[in-house]
């Protein structure tokens, strides 16, 4: 009598699964969009309003403008990275990226700066880099989806707090033109070769996600709209090699946008992304502004930012792979409502503009962990609908998160240009986070899709 079944293969487990090598390639491609841009850039504010002689809202213009560009290509980019694969859109984005800072260096007028600014790294950085590599990451892990993605946003924490300080400290040493020139050529020996490693997905490699091993004696015909099931004896556990394909449902784009839970998750990713938008862009000069309180001068505090970025980049990357442990055991949107609640609170802490270092210690490292739970929209949004269209959906996510944080950099630029303080922009900061938290408490799971939910039974042979 022939078996149908699937059983776990008796050969020795790969020493490495190739999906971890996944992993340290997207770690890497993270830790240098953050050390050179999203964590990088804020030093380069304060020089470039010295030299081209603008406000910080007009500076802030650009990343508004960026923002807007990233939110419009975003289901575009999406559509491609599941098409074309999440290797050409790494590649992509760390060429245009490259180029950007490189070009950058030769700039001397605001309308030359703002074009490559929005044209090049803008695109680059908004549309490869993570937009590539946590789709492949969603496809190569289900049961360790939470840690994979954990430790790839680490690498928040890991180019904030090793190269977003050098970055500063060149800035003060080597000047902007100089820094942005060697951050290009960087970019493009490092983040370009890598692309050439990032593949598609497990099945493309004849392995299965988290580095499962299943040996077929013969495919079983089934009709189940999910996967192919094993046949077991009735009453029986399917193997822990299996069990991901029986549990993982695949919403496909239309599925998944006609749920609540999805647009809510959306919600409380751009009300937290209103936050980031702000604090990232502007982290530099705001500690600038609360050091001042107690009397420092603003060419003293300068180099002490520098420390404090690099501090809450550190901070992130302890906590991230911590918070991706505990995501995958227990609930990821509760998980993400406590760390947006503590970033609340961490604003609160810096509003009086003490000046004191134990204080500004305090509010960065609380900050740290609001910054540690991007991951988890993420690693929810893979947990809810399934591998098959996640680049697509979260490009689309882009578009409203982005069209809700675009201002944020600019209206607070605004209010410190008009009161010469960031009270006013940091005090609306601390009430949208705990409207984040509200949002995530609360997040639904999404209804099973009709043809998901009961599939026919498996004719007999």
């Amino acid at each position: 009598m022939v078996n149908h079944g699937i059983q776990t293969a008796t050969r020795r487990f790969p020493k490495v699964f190739y999906g971890w090598w996944i992993v340290v390639i997207s770690l890497l491609a993270d830790a240098c969009k953050h050390g050179t841009f999203n964590r990088g850039f804020t030093f380069y504010i304060l020089p470039i309003r010295t030299e081209l002689g603008l406000g910080v809202a007009t500076i802030s213009l650009a990343e508004m403008l960026g923002r807007l560009e990233g939110g419009i290509l975003g289901p575009v980019m999406g559509y491609l990275t599941d098409r074309f694969g999440p290797g050409v859109m790494l590649a992509f984005g760390g060429v245009m990226s490259g180029l950007g800072f490189i070009l950058l260096s030769f700039t001397h007028h605001f309308f030359v700066f703002m074009l490559i600014f929005v044209g090049m790294l803008s695109v680059g950085f908004r549309s490869g880099y993570n937009n590539a590599t946590l789709p492949a990451i969603n496809q190569w892990f289900y049961r360790q989806r939470s840690l994979a993605m954990s430790i790839v946003a680490a690498g928040n924490g890991l180019g904030g707090a090793a190269l977003a300080p050098l970055v500063g400290l060149m800035v003060f040493s080597l000047g902007w033109r100089m820094t942005a020139f060697l951050s290009g050529v960087g970019i493009l020996a490092i983040v370009v070769p890598l692309s050439f490693l990032l593949r598609r997905s497990p099945e493309s490699m004849g392995l299965l996600p988290d580095g499962d091993v299943v040996a077929a004696r013969s495919t079983p015909r089934v009709s189940s709209p999910l996967v192919e099931a094993p046949c077991l004896d009735q009453g029986a556990s399917p193997p822990a090699s299996a069990r991901w394909r029986q549990r993982e449902l695949d919403f496909t784009a239309p599925e998944a946008m006609r749920t609540l839970s999805y647009w809510l998750l959306i919600l409380a990713t751009g009300l937290r992304n209103v936050v980031h938008a702000g604090i990232a862009f502007l982290m530099a000069p705001i500690v600038v502004w609360f050091l001042q309180g107690s009397g420092r001068s603003a060419e003293d505090s300068l180099p002490m930012a520098a420390f404090f970025v690099g501090l809450m980049s550190f901070g992130t990357f302890v906590l991230t792979p911590m918070l991706g442990w505990m995501g995958d055991r227990f609930s990821k949107p509760r998980l993400s409502a406590f760390c947006m609640a503590v970033g609340a609170v961490s604003i609160v802490i810096l509003l009086n503009q003490s000046g004191h270092l134990w204080q500004l210690t305090l509010g960065v490292l609380l900050l740290a962990v609001s910054e540690s739970a991007n991951h988890l929209n993420w690693a929810i949004m893979g947990d809810y609908f399934g591998r098959q269209a996640f680049a697509t959906l979260r490009g689309w996510q882009h578009l409203p998160d982005q069209f809700m944080s675009m201002t944020t950099p600019v209206w607070m630029g605004w209010i410190f240009d008009q009161t010469g303080s960031y009270y006013w922009s940091l005090l609306p900061l601390a009430l949208i986070y705990g409207l984040a938290a509200c949002v995530y408490w609360f997040l639904p799971r999404p209804h099973t899709p009709v043809r998901l939910r009961a599939p026919p039974d498996t004719p007999a042979d």
